[in-house]
């Protein structure tokens, strides 16, 4: 990955390599932003278990089962 910034979310929830991970271990001693969005993306997926499942009306998915056929797909990176 190019962008070391882009990491911060994965690294939040314990989703990269070992390497990876040190590698942006190294950054964060160095990058206040990212400490501070990881710190917050911490504290958001620490919510996460908290809630609650809720049913769509029928409308709304009957209104994005319609359109799921509109949507174009982004092509490979």
């Amino acid at each position: 990955m190019n962008d070391i910034h882009a990491l911060s979310g994965a690294y939040a929830v314990d989703a990269l390599s070992d390497e990876e991970r040190a590698g942006f271990e190294k950054h964060l001693e160095a990058c206040p932003a990212c400490r501070e969005e990881v710190d917050s993306l911490r504290e958001a997926a620490a919510l996460l278990p908290t809630t609650t499942e809720t049913e769509p009306s029928p409308a709304v998915r009957a209104a994005v089962l319609a359109s799921i056929t509109q949507v174009r797909p982004l092509p490979p990176l």
